[in-house]
């Protein structure tokens, strides 16, 4: 039987003990702004130990945990104000969510968020359009950079136990060059799949044409257990960037449990990947599989701390699931020890400490494998593979309301997240790709540099009104990259570690040093809920194997878009 049948047969089973308890509910995306106001909220007046928000996939429903919708003191606050007109399904008792007559004869906007909404007894139901238009120039470029993103989505509850969302769009544009170099190297658009070439004809603008899907549906097994079902991505952490688990690739198929019980969050997430990309093939073939399994356990002893425990294993069968990573609680190392594999298993740790409702101190650790002894010995061994994050966060910083401020450090040795063992057919393109390395289609899970790299950025969010938003972004990072000298320097999870040059000298930084520079600035004018016109100016020097400048400027309108960042 094959890892669908299994996932769908476990979805059944779980709905037959379907009990009468409360649902969780649809969640915001690890970027969105709805996320972004609730870690604010979090640091400055939460009273709650229950919101874990390192497992950045916040329920909407949880809003309630740091606000009351009935408190008409909300009504001046940017983002309780935002949060409450947001989410109609959890708050519509607000003054702020009265049901108004809309527009087209009340078929559309009756509710300040939702273009479409449907209530009747046993379903809810809410619909937007997605747009991401955007036009400018880049320096370096003859032909404009544009994007053209459509979409829907829609989400609700059924019977107030099963919830859902599903969001799907099609696109069409180019990317600034350094994406567009990643993308031919990869052979993937990050954070999508399948992908062709675009030209239009009607104007003189080429790029890609490619189109995206996200859906889950969740349901309740117990008071504190709930499983959710779908194609999606994940985050764990509180920076910008992630260590342990980023949505930087390609949406993939999982089967996710939940228990929320006193003060722990304990997360089990099982995933389908792909190690390659559609265009990896030479012709119409299925793609090869690989799994993933995580346990994130997550403990807030107190409100103002949170600690995370996270593991995962990836590992390749011939499209088939190992059951015995199936097990809820047991460490991923003893079964791979029982099974004799050789599977690839990396532990880390999460945690932030909220000072006086004004700062978040927050950092990651992440071990591939590790030795104590070798990490200090002098020898550069190239097995001491491992990552970290610190950083902080000040939302009102230096008492200016609705200023936030975020600096960030990120930092992963040579070799992290890289297997051994490659892909072998006489079908495939990329023949050098490892299986089990942490990816998927051709996209790195964690940080979008993979490894041997290190990071500081800044970011800055301003919002004087509710209309405007202020954003600017100042990056710094230094990779070292494979050359003709180090054909392997350990940057590239793709390629198998076995290629390396040797087991000690290994040096962090190795290779070509390449110098990464980044300042961008949005401005951003909301002219209703969740539609916005964007201004972008974005300045990037790249030094080292290969220099790379970039200058752009453009205007954009977005209307319920969470983004995708493309720092990288």
């Amino acid at each position: 039987m094959n890892t669908k049948g299994i996932f769908l047969i476990a979805a059944l089973i779980v709905c037959l003990f379907l009990q009468s308890c409360s649902a969780q509910s649809a969640h915001y995306g690890p970027f969105a702004t709805g996320t972004h106001y609730l870690q604010c909220l979090d640091i400055l007046d939460s009273t709650s130990v229950n919101i874990h928000t390192g497992i950045r996939n916040i329920y909407r429903k949880d809003l309630l945990n740091f606000i009351d919708p009935a408190d008409e003191s909300i009504v001046n606050d940017i983002r309780k104000s935002y949060l409450v007109q947001d989410n109609f399904l959890y708050a519509e008792d607000s003054p702020l969510n009265e049901v108004g007559k809309g527009y087209l004869k009340g078929f559309i906007y009756k509710t300040p968020a939702n273009f479409f909404s449907l209530k009747r007894k046993g379903i809810k139901l809410f619909v937007n359009p997605i747009l991401n238009i955007s036009f400018g120039q880049e320096q370096q470029f003859p032909r404009p950079r544009f994007t053209n993103l459509r979409g829907l989505e829609l989400y609700g509850e059924i019977d107030d136990k099963i919830y859902f969302y599903s969001n799907v769009f099609e696109n069409q544009g180019n990317f600034h060059g350094h994406i567009e170099r990643r993308i031919l190297e990869r052979q993937a658009i990050p954070g999508y799949s399948f992908f062709k070439p675009f030209k239009s004809n009607v104007v003189d603008l080429y790029g890609h044409d490619y189109a995206n899907a996200k859906a889950y549906f969740g349901i309740p097994i117990s008071k504190h257990i709930n499983v959710e079902l779908g194609h999606g991505s994940h985050f764990i952490g509180h920076g910008f960037h992630s260590v342990l688990m980023e949505d930087y690739s390609n949406n993939y198929f999982y089967l996710k449990f939940n228990t929320r019980i006193w003060k722990f969050h304990y997360q089990n997430l099982f995933a389908e990947l792909s190690p390659i990309s559609t265009r990896a093939f030479s012709g119409d073939n299925l793609l090869p599989k690989k799994y993933m399994a995580t346990h994130y356990l997550s403990f807030k002893p107190t409100k103002n701390i949170e600690l995370g425990l996270f593991e995962t294993i990836i590992f390749a069968r011939t499209n088939d699931f190992e059951f015995q990573y199936l097990n809820p609680v047991i460490l991923y190392r003893t079964v791979e020890y029982y099974l004799n594999s050789a599977d690839n298993v990396l532990i880390g740790l999460n945690g932030k400490w909220n000072i006086k409702n004004r700062v978040s101190l927050y950092g990651q650790f992440l071990a591939d494998e590790f030795n104590f002894s070798e990490a200090f010995g002098g020898n550069e061994w190239w097995g001491n593979k491992f990552g970290f994050q610190a950083g902080i966060f000040y939302p009102d910083a230096f008492g200016v309301k609705n200023l936030d401020v975020r600096v960030e450090a990120n930092a992963v040795r040579p070799f992290t997240y890289t297997h051994r063992d490659t892909l072998s057919s006489d079908d495939l393109v990329f023949v050098q790709n490892s299986i089990a390395n942490y990816s998927n289609y051709n996209q790195p899970l964690a940080h979008p540099l993979g490894a041997n790299f290190q990071e500081a950025l800044t970011l800055i969010k301003y919002q004087p009104t509710k209309k405007i938003m202020m954003t600017a972004l100042i990056s710094y990072a230094q990779q070292g990259r494979s050359n003709a000298a180090i054909p392997n320097a350990g940057n590239d999870i793709l390629l198998p570690n076995e290629s390396r040059s040797g087991d000690f000298g290994i040096a962090f930084l190795q290779g070509d040093l390449t110098s990464i520079t980044s300042f961008k600035l949005d401005l951003s004018y909301s002219f209703f809920h969740n539609y916005a016109v964007n201004l972008t100016y974005l300045n990037r020097r790249e030094v080292g194997g290969i220099n790379l400048n970039t200058d752009y400027f453009g205007i954009g309108i977005q209307a319920n878009f969470d983004g995708h960042r493309l720092d990288y």
